[in-house]
């Protein structure tokens, strides 16, 4: 799987430095990384953000959006996933219309 995500200029320079000092690439470092946090956090039984999810995980997950499309392969900028969102709530008030 390929996963593209945005890093902080800072977070991406220790990635780059850290990546060319141990001789590893910064896919390997980043499947380390996210590998240790997901058996952290299933250890603890809850999310690393502090109370749990975030606002708007809560707030998506009430109104049935969360895992409600598709990825197909399509970038998911802020405008895609509007057009989504849009999209299913569109769908879900036309259904309960009959």
């Amino acid at each position: 799987m390929t996963l593209t995500v945005r890093l902080p200029q800072n977070l991406e320079h220790a990635l780059e430095e850290y990546s060319a000092t141990h001789g590893l690439t910064k896919s390997h470092v980043v499947q380390e990384a996210l590998a240790d946090y997901l058996v952290r956090t299933k250890k603890d039984g809850k999310s690393a953000r502090k109370g749990g999810v975030s606002a708007n995980y809560a707030a998506f997950k009430r109104l049935g959006l969360i895992g409600c499309v598709s990825g197909d392969g399509v970038s998911a900028t802020k405008d895609v996933v509007h057009k989504r969102i849009v999209e299913h709530l569109r769908a879900k008030a036309d259904a309960s219309r009959g």
